[in-house]
């Protein structure tokens, strides 16, 4: 099978350059089943090639010696059993306990209380389908599918959604008092320019999950030229590999070791074919005023400050 046959054989023996070359370790590959003729060696091999690097199909049939539309099917079917293989492991519906272990984990890690998730949302960059008409145009002008995250303490996605369209995300997100809000404007006081530091430096976990998740795989480099449901497989592959790797291997190999802050961190969540996604909170609850004010209020007492909040505010990263 071209490259599967030499150079794939030849990394088997280095555990550090297969890695570095598939983005995962080599051990995993064993437990999923495909059928033959095509081995689920090779198989798993040239869909997480393609995840890794984003090449073009083209690229990747070449250098596998495979036809155009196998790989066009090889990819799509792998990125569905990965998904179906590793989410109820990786990525199961929280429990009670989950949530109150990620509560815990804000509170130690980002101090930040009663905080069980960062929640944001990108638009993934896609090929104009045909005959999508509008569905998948954004207010950028291009057309994307939205994925919208929720992450715990350690950029580990808790849940995802992959199923929105560019044309449906522009609107905001429905009224909530559990989804906390900066203070808007620029002449604000002590008490809210610390609050919106305590949040945004909380909220910032997630844009550095979308920067780590773009970095590892860079199918996210470029626009994705892909059908729509098969972009959702990518998607669903790639953050569920995502949680794989960070809670199987050393946190030195993906960039989240515990004394990194989202200050200091490099990735950048926006890149190639993740973009920014307009949000809002359509008109907030009366309720979620009171527990911000809650919380600036908190942030300002001396059981809530914490020690470099007032030289982070006024002008002295830390």
């Amino acid at each position: 099978m071209g490259e599967s046959h030499t150079l794939i054989r030849e990394l088997s023996s280095f555990e550090d350059k297969f890695y570095s070359y598939f983005c995962m370790s080599q051990y995993h590959k064993s437990q999923t089943n495909f059928r033959n003729p095509i081995s689920a060696r090779d198989r798993l091999a040239v869909c997480l090639r393609y995840l890794a690097t984003g090449d073009s199909y083209k690229t990747v049939y070449l250098n596998y010696r495979l036809g155009k539309s196998t790989v066009a099917t090889i990819i799509p079917e792998v990125c569905d059993t990965i998904w179906k293989k590793l989410q109820p492991l990786y990525m199961p519906i929280p429990s009670t306990d989950d949530w109150r272990k990620i509560a815990d984990g804000f509170q130690e890690r980002w101090q930040f209380p009663n905080c069980t998730g960062a929640l944001d949302g990108k638009h993934v960059v896609i090929q104009a389908p045909s005959n999508s008409g509008s569905t998948f145009y954004n207010y950028k002008g291009g057309f994307s599918i939205v994925l919208m995250a929720l992450v715990d303490h350690k950029y580990g996605f808790t849940i995802i959604d992959v199923d929105g369209h560019g044309s449906n995300s522009d609107g905001g997100l429905p009224p909530s008092q559990n989804i906390m809000l900066p203070f808007p404007g620029k002449d604000l006081d002590e008490a809210r320019r610390i609050y919106n530091y305590r949040l945004s430096r909380a909220r910032r976990v997630v844009e550095n999950s979308f920067g780590i998740l773009a970095s590892k795989w860079e199918v996210y480099q470029r626009r994705i030229k892909l059908q729509p449901q098969n972009v959702d497989r990518v998607i669903k592959a790639t953050c569920v590999l995502h949680n794989y790797i960070i809670k199987t291997t050393d946190p030195t190999q993906h960039g989240t070791t515990k004394n990194q802050t989202p200050e200091c961190m490099a990735e950048s969540s926006t890149s190639g074919a993740i973009q920014n996604l307009q949000q809002c909170v359509n008109h907030p609850s009366r309720e979620a005023f009171l527990i911000r004010e809650a919380y600036k209020d908190y942030f300002m007492s001396t059981s809530g400050a914490v020690p470099w909040q007032q030289n982070a505010c006024f002008g002295v990263a830390q």
